[in-house]
């Protein structure tokens, strides 16, 4: 052979041997040293395919020096070929893979691996047939025999392959998607040879055989919306419609909980001391199931708090008299209510009495952070006094954006003008840090002011200078207007809305 068959495959057949020898070396040395600097670094191309097109420089560069034995000549021209040949196999798969799969997370292997195999194994076919002058059929017929052999003794790990090759032709699932088999549950990060990847909540890396996948039931949580439910037992003395109100409400606010499909709550099941309500909800990702279902059920505890619907539990309940001491802890429960009321400006001078008006149907509410204690836009029948924790004032504009106002902390107050006005509600207020907060509904100012006609009065001329003062809202209204003061336009508000 005039020139080796990586030669005339490259073209270098027209070089001189020195010079053949000289580029081959440069190349071997330029494909060495790029593969070196990509071996920790993940890339398109990787370092064992370099290394054999490396190989293959370099045998091929030995060979064209030593020609003196050709039987060994011949042989290093053999293996040249095969190792370049390899190498190039290699790094085409390896790009057309990336090409193929590129922007997903992970990918399975397994059918770039059969046919780099099959691959390999023609181009060993071939060399031996052209350069060797093998007769390859006696070969095949040997391998076919071996094969069997073969297939016999490792039935169960061709069971995976076939059943790895299976999963791959169905797709079933893709990489990233989260399944369940069997008692296993994780997100898949690919499929091998002979097991499927699965890497669980607790970040516990399975490989799951696959012939075991291909013979078990599998549910994929691969869609764009994943449904999640709760239960939740609550007293047969709330009406259920009342219940779902009071629950959808408190989903709407949950993060992570998608708006549509809309949330559902289903009067399940009469219990022994409750009904059973099955909340349902969506999520986008599996993966956050857990999370969401934290978040659903906190929200739960706070709203039914709020609204006093009791989740019953077996118990056995003991009518007693009320002793001393509890009529006295409730005494200076009142005395505490009414020393919050003094705090707030327009409450300030308000006898005990009348105080104790107020606090008659008062209620104390706990809230999580996050939630919302009012929304801008909504109807307001509540005034709010701030007794623990920060909340955070915000408002939203026409063109949709949200601006912070204010957070506030204790003895802070809210909602006072939109209920003294019959306003909605300008500002959303929402529970910066778990929040303690006491409600005063209208139904008790109305009273008061029925009869304590005084009282409405005075207020209306605190809320009005302070309005006037702090926020600006009636700055805009003149301060005379035929007389009427701006005290006495918010006194005619609050007769309108308390109907005095």
């Amino acid at each position: 052979m005039n020139a080796t068959a990586l030669q005339n495959l490259l073209g270098l057949f027209f070089l001189k041997p020195n010079e053949r020898v000289f580029v081959e070396s440069l190349a071997t040395l330029l494909i060495a040293a790029t593969a070196v600097a990509l071996r920790r670094r993940r890339t398109v191309v990787r370092p064992a395919s370099l290394s054999l097109l490396a190989a293959g420089f370099f045998v091929d560069a030995l060979n064209t020096l030593f020609t003196a034995t050709p039987n060994l000549h011949e042989i290093g021209d053999g293996l040249a070929i095969v190792l370049f040949a390899f190498g190039a196999v290699r790094l085409l798969l390896e790009i057309i893979d990336w090409s193929v799969r590129r922007g997903r997370s992970s990918v399975s292997s397994i059918f770039k691996d059969l046919v780099m195999f099959v691959l390999y194994a023609v181009i060993v076919l071939v060399v031996l047939r052209l350069d060797f002058k093998v007769d390859v059929g006696p070969l095949l017929a040997t391998s076919a025999v071996a094969t069997v052999v073969i297939g016999l003794a490792l039935q169960e790990t061709l069971g995976n392959i076939f059943s790895g090759l299976t999963l791959q032709m169905q797709k079933p699932f893709e990489p990233g998607d989260w399944v369940r088999s069997s008692i296993h549950v994780g997100r898949v990060l690919g499929v091998g040879w002979r097991s499927t990847t699965v890497l669980t909540i607790n970040n516990e890396r399975l490989e799951i055989p696959n012939a075991l996948i291909a013979k078990d039931v599998l549910v994929s949580y691969a869609g764009e919306r994943i449904c999640d439910e709760v239960t939740v037992g609550i007293s047969y003395v709330e009406a259920p419609n009342r219940v779902r109100e009071v629950i959808l409400g408190a989903l709407l606010d949950v993060s992570g909980i998608l708006r549509k499909p809309e949330p559902e709550v289903l009067a399940w099941e009469y219990g022994d001391s409750a009904i059973k309500y099955r909340i349902k909800y969506w999520i986008s990702d599996y993966g956050s199931r857990e999370q969401a279902r934290d978040r659903v059920t906190t929200a739960l505890w706070y709203v039914l708090r709020r609204n006093a619907m009791e989740i019953p539990f077996p118990i056995r309940t003991l009518q007693m008299r009320h002793t001393r001491h509890e009529r006295e802890a409730e005494k200076e429960f009142e005395r505490t209510l009414i020393s919050d009321l003094r705090k707030v400006d327009f409450l300030t001078d308000l006898a005990d009495e009348e105080l104790s008006m107020l606090i008659s149907n008062a209620r104390i509410h706990q809230f999580g952070a996050g939630e919302p204690v009012v929304r801008q836009g909504d109807k307001a029948e509540s005034f709010f006094i701030l007794r623990r924790g920060t909340v955070e004032v915000t408002a939203h504009r026409d063109d949709g954006t949200h601006v912070h106002i204010a957070e506030l902390a204790p003895p802070s107050f809210f909602g006072e003008i939109a209920l003294m006005t019959g306003d909605a509600r300008n500002a959303t207020v929402r529970a910066h840090t778990d929040a303690e907060i006491l409600e005063m509904g209208r139904e008790a100012f109305t009273r008061l002011f029925r009869e304590h006609p005084e009282v409405a009065s005075r207020m209306s001329e605190v809320i009005a200078a302070r309005v006037t003062e702090t926020r600006g809202i009636l700055a805009s209204m003149p301060k005379e207007d035929g007389g009427r003061t701006q005290g006495n336009w918010l006194l005619a508000k609050m007769r309108a809305v308390f109907d005095l």
